[in-house]
């Protein structure tokens, strides 16, 4: 049936390509046995995609070929907005939004007038696809103000308001868009609670991100039936007498990667083994559709969403020490320069001997705890095998031109309440790298062989960067004193490696870090192998995360398959319709709980600097704005010094040069520049901390 429904898609697109006009749903019945529900059905499908459009009398085209393009509307905090395009953003102006919202999927019709590829300008005609649109935020009065700064205030008439109170945070459908300088008209689903308490706080982002909550009745019970499947290592590979083991954070409980090495004459054989989730989450059920729409495990602050019920995630799934696990295993054969000269993927059986900590291996690489060191003696040598090969594979990777970025990421520390009590950079050491290296040299080498086998597939996809945001990026490291060698509209990774490198130490590397990172496309899901740029990889998946990352479990789906003997025609047939709607659905959850990490990040570190105003701290400006300087700490919190606030001058905004400039004085302040602040005030709910400088 997916092979069938993939067919008619394909004679729609056709049959709308061939006419100049727009047609009549009886004219895509002709040339085609299929019957006319599948056909509506279908049309339904690429309509709700923004692929075909459908007119006032109900005729069908291609936006296209009259001049309309569709996709997602982005709008900006002025309330501007771009429509996302492969051939270059088209901006459309707040006037122009035609009461779209952020995310909504339009029509755009380009403006008349002078257009360019580089400069685009178009108005939305019309807001597709029939998803009802949500807004969360403080209902004030008769208004709601959303905490999606992108979004315009929302009124809510008396008859809608649903027993909700002025001062409590609310969830509200939108029945009535904006129009000309009417505000859009929402009706309350839901009240969240009190504005300012914490867990009210948690729930609103839950909401605004239309994040999972708790497992139905039926998912846990599917789960719970799920562990109890047997578990045998027939056919399969048995690791149990080799020394394996996993190396995660303190307070991971679903472990669902371990590591082995060996010794060879030329070498080293590494072998990394994943839990076989896919043993347990059995395709199709109730628990394998829950798990593919959360699409990943999100992380807020001290609790997790997982993507799989505890039974699974903490517990038949998770590789524990001692216990007998099912797992894939990714086995390489390294020569000493690093490179992997053959590989094999196997079902295997393992049993952990121990759950190392990163903090352990690192001590233990120290040298320093000879308490450490006595205790994991039967260990220590492999320890050492795997520290030198992974300086030997990061060396090799550095040379192909992989970047490795530096960011200043938070380590939270909480008191038994919940309540930051201490934030710091988090660090990376010895063991982090290692393991990091271990799952990239695997990703890299799964998604190779499967690639070459020509097989469906999920990738790991890192596209080559738009050339005018390279361009910009050039000239913001020209005004900080450092030329790019090379040319910049056929950039290679390498020539940012080498940016990283030359900076690495200086005040500006953080800064420099961060954005070139916003620079660079976003990582994304795919069924195309269009390799990785950030890593200089040709050929990237994820396949060591299938406890807490759809696309990995996926692809262990694919591999079982094919390690079984049950790659048939119809099995192919079914992948490849279904593979790419898999690949979007996860690159949309991951976007989604990305944002909802920073969003819950920010309020926690907002909450660390309440009751510290007056103190006086050291850090370095992050962001220049037309309004504010961005001024980042070194405990990773940061800040901002509203423009209006700044004595003795009047600082204007240079975009150009990343700085503003003293009107009377010529003073500039520049992204990098060493500032000591003071904290002025700070507001948790919405975060926001404000500095003034200080003497």
């Amino acid at each position: 049936m997916e092979g069938n429904k993939l067919e008619i898609r394909e004679h729609i697109l056709a049959v709308l390509a061939d006419n100049k006009n727009k047609i009549e749903f009886e004219t895509l019945l002709k040339g085609t046995e299929e019957k006319p529900g599948s056909v509506r059905e279908a049309v339904r499908a690429l309509i709700s995609e923004g692929k075909v459009m459908s007119s006032k009398n109900g005729k069908l085209f291609l936006p296209g070929s009259f001049g309309m393009f569709t996709g997602r509307l982005e709008v900006k905090r002025l309330g501007f907005a771009f429509l996302l395009d492969e051939d270059g953003d088209i901006f459309v102006s707040a006037d122009n939004k035609a009461g779209a919202m952020n995310g909504d999927l339009v029509a755009v019709r380009m403006l008349s007038g002078k257009q360019t590829h580089r400069k685009r300008e178009g108005k939305v005609v019309q807001i597709l696809g029939s998803e009802e649109r949500r807004v969360v935020g403080l209902l004030s009065g008769k208004f709601i103000v959303p905490d999606d700064e992108r979004m315009d205030d929302v009124y809510v008439p008396k008859k809608y308001m649903s027993g909700a109170k002025s001062g409590q945070k609310v969830v509200a459908a939108i029945v009535k868009r904006a129009a000309g300088d009417k505000s859009p008209e929402g009706k309350i689903v839901e009240v969240l609670g009190d504005a300012g308490v914490n867990s009210v706080e948690i729930l609103s982002y839950i909401k605004r991100f239309d994040l999972p909550e708790d497992f139905s009745q039926e998912v846990e019970y599917e789960a719970k039936a799920a562990a109890q499947r047997k578990m045998s290592s027939k056919g399969r590979l048995d690791l149990r007498k080799q020394t394996v083991f996993t190396i995660d954070g303190e307070s991971a409980k679903d472990l669902d990667d371990a590591v082995s090495i060996k010794k060879l004459p030329q070498g080293y054989e590494l072998g990394v083994h994943i839990a076989d989730v896919a043993h347990y989450v059995l395709e199709g059920t109730k628990l394998d559709k829950e798990a593919q729409e959360r699409g990943t495990s999100v992380y807020l602050a001290d609790f997790v969403i997982p993507m799989l019920p505890k039974s699974l995630s903490n517990g038949i799934c998770s590789l524990t020490q001692g216990e007998d696990r099912l797992t894939l295993s990714c086995i390489m054969t390294i020569e000493e320069d690093g490179r992997i000269s053959h590989s094999k993927i196997s079902e295997s059986v393992i049993r952990s001997k121990h759950r190392m900590t990163y903090n352990d291996v690192n001590a233990i690489f120290d040298g320093q705890d000879k308490k450490l060191q006595k205790k994991y003696k039967d260990i220590v040598g492999e320890l050492k095998h795997m520290k030198r090969l992974a300086k030997i594979m990061r060396k090799r990777r550095e040379v192909k031109g992989s970047i490795d970025f530096e960011l200043n990421e938070t380590e939270f520390k909480y008191d038994a309440d919940g309540h930051v009590i201490d934030l710091l950079p988090r660090e990376r050491g010895v063991a982090e790298r290692l393991i990091e290296e271990f799952m990239l040299a695997a990703n890299r080498t799964v998604a190779e062989e499967y690639f070459w086998r020509e097989i469906p597939f999920v990738y790991r996809v890192h596209e080559k960067p738009d050339e005018d945001k390279m361009k910009a990026f050039g000239l913001l490291c020209s005004n900080l004193g450092y030329r790019i060698k090379g040319k910049l509209e056929n950039v290679h990774p390498k020539m940012l490696q080498k940016v990283l490198s030359d900076l690495k130490g200086t005040p500006h590397e953080n800064i420099i870090n961060q954005i070139m990172l916003r620079s660079l496309k976003k990582a994304e899901y795919l069924s195309e192998c269009n390799g990785h740029f950030g890593l200089s990889f040709e050929y990237y998946c994820h396949f060591t995360s299938p406890i807490r990352r759809y696309p990995d479990l996926a692809a262990h789906r694919i591999i079982k398959h094919d390690i079984g003997g049950r790659l048939t025609l119809k099995y192919l047939e079914e992948l490849d319709a279904k593979i790419d709607e898999i690949c979007k659905n996860s690159s949309l959850r991951e976007r989604a709980a990305m944002q909802a990490e920073r969003q819950v990040d920010d309020m926690k570190k907002a909450e660390y600097m309440m009751g510290k105003e007056g103190r006086v701290y050291d850090g370095v400006v992050s962001g220049v704005m037309r309004n504010v300087i961005f001024v980042e700490l070194d405990n990773t919190v940061e800040g901002v010094i509203p423009l209006s606030s700044l004595s003795g001058d009047y600082y204007v905004f240079d975009e150009n040069n990343y700085c503003v400039v003293g009107e009377r004085t010529g003073k500039r302040i520049s992204l990098g520049d060493e500032k000591k602040i003071r904290v002025v005030g700070v507001s948790v709910f919405p975060p926001r901390i404000e500095f003034e400088p200080a003497k």
